[in-house]
């Protein structure tokens, strides 16, 4: 009996492979019904893609028989998805009509979501800037380019060196992710370090706004920006596909250039990426800013294995970057930064089983850090990160569908020279989560919980002995959404996130000259606990796209530092102490477009954040003013102008120590073309920032006292698609 169902099994394998089908078809604009080049065509469930040529047509050969789902996408068109059939050799036609829109789609994310969802059906809110957005936003940073998006502003220190700030939080309560992968830099830690990731090469951003720990754990109790570049390919392409991007800039004199190349041998994929920046000095309105030249270079490697129910692949990720600070005493403080990541995944889909798939993280990121003075390495920061992430999904059960996993992390941190404040140590993390959704008629629930656990285990350093700390968390989240109407949902959620204090904060012991501050930590200090309950109304019409959400955020221990009044005699600089206090923060972000006619799109974007300590009634500092950016838009399939004013009032809720800053109002053009042209899709943007020249200060720029922000800037983008 065996024998005969082995005979069986086997013959079943060896018909499927032979019983193959073709699929081919052609995509064109639905509007003026011309052939669009360099599509994207996606056979989702086998992993397996294809570019349609000069006539927008496309073929797909030896696809095994069954049902599947094609995915078509075209920058600045709604991406769409088809159903077919495959049958033994039999061909499948397929003709695709893309809509171009001037309304924001309603993306699909996979940042702080168990499943590819739509933005409408998750209860957080979440920005994406896709490859449309970035054309329009690309900036010298990740949080320049972010920071006309709802919730998310800029706190300024030069070209290089930008930290998002997300509903008046920044530093380590911002979670930054390299491909859903802590970056594993020091860009967190001071105002005065870089993100080592440079726009240019990236894909997509995707940005939760509030606290993420329930999927990332502690350390995203403010917020979580996923920086996407699909390093370990996600698709084998049948062709040779490829994008290459080039930028340049005349505020500071830039230059930027990228390539990235795809390409498919059967079942393996490969991707090579390469990128270059170069910029001068920034200029305002009342001179350049000294020492603000960067230059970075960038580049990965990737290669993946796809089956139908089986993917596996590595990537080698570097960046390397050297840039300044504006400094006001004439010094010229440089820093060269070092990054390598390496990594590996793996994911295992399981059919007609109550498991449904498995998901495999490992990576390893070395960050090296040289801060430079007059020639000479002050101080080295050498950071080794160690993680793994392991989810098992599971089909319905009782109507629940979700995971369990675990994730575990490993970070040694050392720093050497004349300027080393903090102690050395090793950080060690592990974790285990529960997420479940349910779907009950107009309504769906989801919610989990997640438990960390964290030892810092610090080295002696001046008059700090050698300690181990432990903190033991449990983070929770739950939200609901309900569809209130076909177009309309309504999402209530309420999160719970925690943040570890940094090295900095408990252990520091000396003069910081980034923030010219003698910095004496607290050992004692305890983990910072976030409450968050947020209320978010959404609407999405062929005509119309809002959402407004409101959020109430209740931090105990809110750790920060304080000017002690005393003086270091030795360094003669101010000595600040860090200490906690309870906090809250509040406020509210709104974003709607309308298309009253044709091609036309108004837009308005509104946010602002009060926050307060509960004991004293003192305002935070470096919170955000109240802001309003309204644009309007004409967008045809060919090109597209418009122009927008930003608004953002003085800052009068000021923070002990706190200086007011007035408001401002500056003005924005832009314009763009897209022209396939001998089977390659070409983009040119022209984008005009501060259009007036004017001279102005914003609350959140870390130099305000002796510059104003960047004068105009006429910066123009490149994108070509084969």
């Amino acid at each position: 009996m065996r024998t005969i169902v082995a005979f069986l099994f086997t013959i079943g394998i060896y018909l499927n492979l032979f019983a193959q089908g073709t699929i081919k078809g052609k995509v064109i604009d639905k509007s003026t019904g011309e052939a669009l080049p360099s599509a994207d065509v996606h056979l989702v469930e086998l992993k397996r893609g294809t570019i349609t040529k000069v006539d927008g047509t496309f073929v797909i050969e030896k696809v095994p028989e069954g049902n599947y789902t094609i995915e078509i996408s075209y920058v600045g068109y709604r991406k769409t998805h088809k159903k077919v059939e495959v049958k033994d050799n039999e061909v499948v036609n397929l003709n695709v009509e893309l809509e171009q829109t001037t309304i924001s789609l309603q993306e699909v994310v996979v940042t702080g979501t168990l499943y590819k969802k739509s933005l409408f059906e998750i209860y957080q809110p979440i920005t994406v800037l896709d490859e449309d957005k970035l054309g329009l936003r690309l900036g010298d940073n990740i949080a320049k380019t972010l920071s006309y998006e709802p919730g998310i502003n800029l706190e300024y220190n030069g070209s290089a060196v930008g930290r998002p700030v997300i509903r008046g939080l920044t530093g380590t309560r911002i979670l930054i992710l390299d491909n859903g992968v802590r970056i594993g830099d020091a860009s967190d830690l001071t105002p005065d370090h870089a993100v080592s990731f440079d726009p240019i090469s990236v894909e997509r951003i995707e940005v939760i706004r509030g606290p993420a720990s329930l999927f990332y754990g502690v350390n995203s109790l403010g917020g979580v920006i996923n920086i996407i570049s699909e390093d370990i390919p996600r698709a084998i392409h049948d062709r040779l596909r490829g994008s290459f991007r080039l930028m340049g800039a005349t505020v500071n004199s830039a230059f930027s250039g990228f390539g990235v190349l795809d390409y498919g041998i059967k079942n393996l994929g490969f991707r090579a990426e390469l990128g270059y920046r170069k910029n001068g000095n920034t200029k305002t309105p009342i001179g350049a800013l000294n020492n603000t030249e960067v230059e970075n270079l960038t580049s990965s490697i990737g290669v993946a294995y796809h089956t139908k129910n089986f993917s596996s692949g590595f990537a080698l990720r570097n960046f390397n970057g050297d840039y300044g600070i504006p400094s006001q005493e004439g010094e010229k403080p440089r820093f060269k930064i070092n990054r390598n990541k390496y990594a590996f995944r793996t994911e295992v889909n399981f059919e007609n089983s109550s498991l449904q798939g498995l998901e495999l993280q490992v990576n390893q990121t070395n960050y090296d850090h040289d801060e430079i003075e007059e020639g000479e390495v002050m101080t080295q920061i050498r950071m080794r990160t160690i993680n793994g992430d392991l989810k098992l999904k599971h089909s319905k059960v009782l109507g629940l569908e979700g995971m369990i996993g675990s994730s575990f992390l490993y970070q040694n941190y050392k720093t050497t020279g004349e300027e080393k404040f903090f102690a050395d140590a090793d950080l060690y993390l592990g974790s285990l989560i529960l997420y479940e959704e349910v779907e009950l008629r107009k309504l769906t629930l989801q919610a989990g919980l997640r438990y960390d656990f964290a030892r810092v285990k610090s080295k002696e350093f001046e008059n700090v002995p050698a300690q181990v700390k432990n903190f033991n968390v449990l983070s929770s989240s739950a939200g609901l959404v309900y569809k209130l109407a076909e177009q309309m949902n309504l999402a209530f959620s309420f999160s719970r996130g925690f943040r570890v204090p940094t090295l900095q904060e408990l252990f520091a012991y000396g003069p910081h000259l980034g923030t010219l501050s003698f910095e004496i930590g607290n050992p004692n200090l305890k983990v910072e606990t976030s409450n968050e309950f947020n209320l978010l109304l959404k609407l999405l019409t062929s005509r119309a796209s809002g959402d407004i959400s409101l959020f109430l955020n209740y931090i105990d221990d809110f750790i920060y530092s304080y000017d002690t009044g005393k003086i270091d005699s030795v360094s003669n600089l101010p000595i600040y102490e860090y200490a906690s206090a309870n906090a809250i923060l509040r406020g509210f972000e709104a974003k709607f477009e309308i298309e009253p006619f044709r091609n036309l799109k108004t837009s308005i974007v509104a946010d602002y954040v009060e926050g307060k300590r509960r004991d004293t009634n003192e305002y935070l500092p470096l919170i955000p003013p109240l802001r309003a950016i309204l644009g309007i838009e004409y967008r045809t399939s060919r090109y597209n102008f418009g122009f927008e004013v930003k608004l953002v009032s003085a800052q009068n809720k000021l923070a002990p120590g706190e200086t007011r800053t007035p408001g401002y109002g500056i003005v924005n053009l832009h314009f763009g073309l897209r022209l396939p042209f001998a089977g390659v899709a070409h983009e040119i943007n022209l984008n005009v920032e501060n259009l007036t020249n004017k001279t102005y200060y914003d609350h959140l720029s870390r130099i305000k006292d002796f510059a104003p922000m960047p004068g105009r800037n006429i910066s123009l983008v490149y994108h070509f698609l084969f």
